[in-house]
């Protein structure tokens, strides 16, 4: 069974997780330049509890959303108006409350497929719901989650924590950023 301390993700190495905070920071703004509105703030925020100390994770969902707030203000033209400035702040609460759940859920196994796959889903759960609340107060579109939204939403989250994970484990497997391993790989 895999733990939190083996490949593929392994805790990153705490003189290293300035560095993580960067790889998601910076993923954050790729994947807003590509994706624009629809930036994988559950993969982030789920990948970063799982391998990032708790306060390092908080930082890295932080400057994430900051970046794709200045991405999107600063690059793709976001409108300045009231509701594009609330919508900004309600992705940053639903990012938060997406780790929150996530660093929950880290607790409940030891096993590592399991720890993920729950951050994730929690994580999904918890962004979605707070978006979906913020309807009640702000402008939003009737088909803004609809069931194709979502799943395409669900979609781009799920690639993206993918790719996180292959990027940390290429670099648990040359020992790059992360904790050495005290034990085997698989026991």
């Amino acid at each position: 069974m895999l733990e939190r301390n083996q490949l593929p993700l392994r805790p990153v190495a705490p003189g290293f997780a300035v560095a993580w905070v960067v790889v998601i920071s910076g993923a954050s703004v790729a994947l807003s330049l590509l994706l624009a509105c629809v930036t994988p703030f559950v993969a982030l925020a789920a990948v970063s509890a799982v391998i990032l100390p708790r306060r390092m994770a908080v930082t890295a969902v932080l400057l994430a959303w900051l970046a794709n707030q200045m991405v999107g203000y600063l690059v793709l033209g976001y409108p300045q108006t009231w509701d594009s400035y609330a919508w900004g702040l309600a992705i940053g609460i639903a990012a938060f409350a997406c780790l929150a759940a996530a660093l929950l859920v880290l607790r409940l196994s030891k096993d590592l497929s399991v720890t993920m796959a729950g951050a994730f889903l929690a994580g999904f759960v918890a962004y979605e719901g707070v978006l979906l609340a913020a309807t009640a107060v702000l402008p939003s579109g009737e088909g803004a989650f609809s069931a194709a939204v979502v799943a395409d939403v669900l979609l781009i989250n799920s690639l993206a924590a993918v790719g996180l994970i292959c990027l940390h484990a290429g670099a648990a497997a040359s020992r790059a950023l992360v904790a050495r391993q005290p034990g085997t790989v698989l026991s």
